[in-house]
């Protein structure tokens, strides 16, 4: 069984969560057939893949499934699903789905193959010193229809993670059609340019040029990472807040937070926007009016909360003027309590 997990910092175990089985290509890898289906108690799922909850609290992972584990799964939840002899995987729904076009993310090969993607790249830590179904990519390698080219960097010194594994630097692998090798160095250079700055819109778009996407899909995907996370360089953060808290920040022109008599404000980094259980869930208990969304200036925010894991995070009440300073744009009223009746 491989679990791959899947960044994600809402808890969406407040109703019913959607996950996806689906069938995949023997040769490219790629999804062909899928089917939806809704999970009310995690549990029931968690039993049937036999998961401790300390693993993958909200099953979020990506879970290669034995022929035992799919008949259990599908006959538990009333599902029709036939790989038909293909391997067999369980996604959990991820907001990616929303966007209006095949996004490349796990279909690199066939969109490659098909030219409807003219780069893929590949960076990940080695050990191990292969990307996941690099095999597949080689097949194509082999016969000359793709080009692909590895940059080795050793770190100055091995990283060692928490749970004892040993990385030695960072392995990129790149990948093209044939007669598009010059992507390679243009994606390197932009690369070495961020790095030398950072990140941003229009490193963003010449990226998304490259890979080969059109000119409209380039600007939905910057407008959406506008929307969610209030622009480059910056964290999308939650605060549950009280009707005089609301009160407070409409005086400020939604501009600012007010400070508070607790040690500490609690506020919450979500990198996908909360849906109605799930804010519902992060306004329970507080006296909560309203649900706000700020966009606040990533390293910045990050000093403020050294030595914290989130998604949930206090900042110290003296530093909450700090915060201020590095919201950029107006807080935003994302959803709101329900009136007792």
């Amino acid at each position: 069984m491989k679990n791959a997990a899947i960044e994600s910092a809402v808890s969406k175990s407040t109703g019913p969560r959607r996950f996806i089985l689906q069938a995949l290509d023997p040769d490219h890898g790629s999804p062909v057939l899928e089917a939806l289906f809704l999970v009310t108690e995690l549990e029931d799922l968690r039993a049937l893949l036999d998961i401790n909850a300390g693993d993958d609290p909200e099953l979020e992972g990506s879970y290669t499934l034995d022929a035992a584990e799919l008949s259990a799964i599908t006959e538990r939840f009333g599902i029709a699903f036939d790989p038909e002899g293909r391997e067999a995987r369980l996604e959990s729904w991820h907001s990616i789905r929303l966007v209006p076009y095949l996004v490349h993310n796990g279909y690199e090969l066939p969109l490659l193959l098909e030219g409807r993607k003219q780069l893929a790249r590949f960076s990940e830590a080695y050990p191990p010193d292969r990307h996941f179904d690099e095999e597949k990519f080689d097949r194509y390698v082999a016969q000359g229809l793709l080009h692909k080219e590895v940059v080795v960097e050793p770190f100055e010194r091995p990283y060692r993670r928490k749970d004892g594994q040993v990385f030695e630097g960072q392995r990129t692998a790149y990948y093209t059609r044939k007669g598009e090798e010059w992507r390679i160095p243009a994606s390197k250079l932009i690369w070495g340019a961020a790095a030398k700055s950072k990140w941003n819109e229009d490193f963003e778009r010449m990226q998304g040029t490259l890979f080969g996407y059109e000119e409209w899909q380039n600007d939905w995907w910057l407008a959406d990472l506008h929307k969610r996370r209030g622009g480059f360089g910056c964290l999308p953060i939650y605060r549950a807040v009280s009707a005089e808290d609301l009160a407070w920040i409409e005086t400020t022109g939604y501009r600012a937070l007010p400070p508070t008599d607790d040690s500490a404000l609690a506020v919450n980094l979500l990198y996908e926007p909360p849906d109605d259980d799930a804010a519902r869930h992060l306004m329970e208990g507080s006296g909560a009016a309203a649900l706000v969304r700020l966009s606040v200036r990533s390293p910045n925010f990050l000093g403020l909360v050294d030595g914290q894991s989130g998604p949930d995070y206090a900042v110290p009440a003296p530093r909450i003027k700090d915060l201020n300073r590095n919201i950029v744009g107006e807080i935003e009223i994302v959803a709101r309590a329900l009136s007792p009746e």
